[in-house]
């Protein structure tokens, strides 16, 4: 390189450098995450106190409402923990891209030399700079900004598995709290039938065993309602853990039951389309596919010998002048003898290809994890919409034909009540049904990297 171009390369070098706060790359989080989640502003662009109080200020906004399931993503979004963590490998990757793009330092080195002869102490100082440096600046800032869109997908991917598990805890919640009802429904069912059993044997019209089998159903009713109720304990942790909170904000109630109302599906073929297309986890194996490429091609460049380039002044002693400062350029150069580089090339040609497989690898996993989850959506769609058409309707039907013996005096209290805990029984199955169809469309949509299409496409 021409000495007379070094002062612009490293002006250009200079003016190159961008900013060490992550802005534009929480941005592009913030995009993904409002494209792929629904959920606006949820990553500040700053990392002030100012912006933290905005946040700490809409999450107290929105706990203030019963939680929909779109207000929980998005307290999630603003609030989880775990992902304000994650968000800090964007200034990791950021303060390393801007590392990429600057000189090595300069080195100044200097010696100190007494005359044998006793004509005095003479010495030098020399400064130096690799130039070897400057050729790899464009190669490390080739693979810095790989890792920082690596970086990018790797957050967002994370924002997108926070989403799931938000959806899943919200829907568990939700469920767990209908069962309670019905749990409460069937203990009160089993205690009519109890107080019943126990005035019949009080009367002397029913033997003790039929009067203890009544007592052991009201035991087996009471137990399951406890469980039930340590069932809505865990599944309200579990969502508060998730959304962060603490304090006074753990009272919140939900805002409306589990959604019957089920959209219509999307076809295989555009699933496995979208998946290939937006799944942040494989564009994270790409990108890392591509930043040992980088590397490969910045240790090729990086087997040219180490060549340095300075100025030198020294203080000679022990001539016919005495004490003379010369000046002059100088010149090192490593001579690649022992280690060509050829160990290192072979080993990231290596990982380059263990990389591509692994490439290969996932693709075919996501098309896999694709079918799979759509398979489970479609048999958990299959037994809602069977409840809802025959189950239910059957077991109302039971039970209102089972009242119309009743008052016609043709069945007892007994029948009509069990009939009634079977309805309760179905309704309760009914519920875990509903449950389970939206923890699979929540798995889906992890699958295929974003929410699904709402026309069912």
């Amino acid at each position: 390189m021409n000495v007379r171009w070094m002062p612009l390369a490293l002006a250009a070098t200079l003016l190159a450098c961008a900013s060490v706060k992550p802005t534009e790359a929480r941005r592009d989080v913030g995009e993904m995450i409002e494209r792929r989640v629904g959920v606006a502003n949820a990553v500040p662009e700053e990392q002030d106190a100012e912006s933290r109080a905005r946040v700490r200020d809409r999450v107290a906004e929105l706990m203030t409402q019963p939680l929909t399931m779109e207000r929980a993503l998005q307290v999630a979004m603003l609030n989880n923990r775990a992902l304000r963590a994650t968000l800090e490998d964007l200034g990791v990757a950021q303060a390393d891209l801007v590392q990429a793009g600057l000189l090595q330092n300069p080195v100044i080195s200097g010696d100190l030399v007494n005359s044998t002869k006793g004509n005095g102490i003479g010495g030098g100082l020399a400064l130096s700079q690799s130039l070897l440096s400057v050729f790899l600046i464009p190669a490390k800032q080739n693979m810095a900004k790989t890792r920082l869109r690596h970086a990018v997908v790797t957050v967002g991917q994370a924002a997108l598995m926070l989403a799931r598990d938000v959806r899943v805890a919200f829907v568990r919640g939700q469920a767990a709290e209908q069962a309670l009802g019905l749990h409460r429904s069937r203990t009160q069912a089993a205690e009519v039938a109890n107080e019943l059993a126990q005035r019949q044997f009080d009367a002397g019209n029913i033997t003790p065993l039929d009067q203890q089998l009544f007592a052991v159903a009201l035991d087996r009713a009471r137990v399951d309602l406890a469980d039930a109720q340590l069932v809505v304990t865990v599944a309200r942790e579990e969502l508060t853990r998730l959304l962060g909170l603490w304090g006074e904000d753990v009272a919140w109630t939900f805002a409306a039951p589990l959604d019957s109302a089920l959209p219509p599906e999307t076809e295989l073929g555009s699933l496995e389309q979208q998946g290939m297309r937006d799944r942040l986890d494989l564009s994270a194996v790409r990108y890392e596919t591509q930043s040992i490429a980088y590397a490969l091609t910045l240790r090729r460049r990086g087997m040219l010998p180490e060549l340095n380039v300075g100025l030198s002044a020294r203080n000679e002693v022990g001539n016919d002048v005495g004490h003379e400062w010369v000046l002059g350029p100088s010149l090192s150069l490593e001579l690649p003898i022992f280690d060509p580089g050829h160990a290192d090339i072979a080993r990231i040609q290596a990982y380059l290809r263990q990389a591509q497989h692994r490439l290969q690898d996932a693709a075919i996993h996501v098309r896999s994890e694709i079918r799979v989850h759509r398979a489970v959506l479609v048999a958990a769609r299959r037994k809602v919409e069977y409840y809802e058409r025959t189950i239910l309707p059957r077991t109302e039907s039971v039970t209102e034909l089972t009242l119309q013996q009743y008052n016609a005096m043709l069945v007892g209290t007994y029948q009509l009540l069990e009939t009634r805990t079977d309805q309760i029984d179905a309704r309760q199955d009914y519920v875990e049904a509903l449950r389970d169809y939206w923890i699979a469309r929540s798995e889906l949509e992890l699958a295929v990297g974003g929410r699904l299409p709402a026309g069912g496409k």
